[in-house]
């Protein structure tokens, strides 16, 4: 009897184990994805600030270009 008792926490204990290396493996997996969208979302941040930043020098140029007419 103290065998089957022994066996059954062994054999719980065990599936357990087993499910919480895979959920460990899903939430890493899930990770790497999320790290994935963060670098394309900070690609696009970049490109998005870069342009900003021509349009800004361009309408600057062309505010410094109308000064010197006027």
């Amino acid at each position: 009897m103290e065998k089957m008792v022994i066996s059954i926490i062994a054999a719980a204990l065990l599936g357990l184990g087993a499910w919480n290396l895979n959920q460990t493996f899903n939430l890493s997996i899930e990770i790497e994805n999320v790290k994935g969208k963060i670098e394309v979302v900070e690609k696009g941040l970049k490109q998005l600030r870069n342009m900003i930043a021509k349009d800004r020098q361009k309408d600057k140029k062309k505010k410094d270009k109308k000064k010197k007419n006027d």
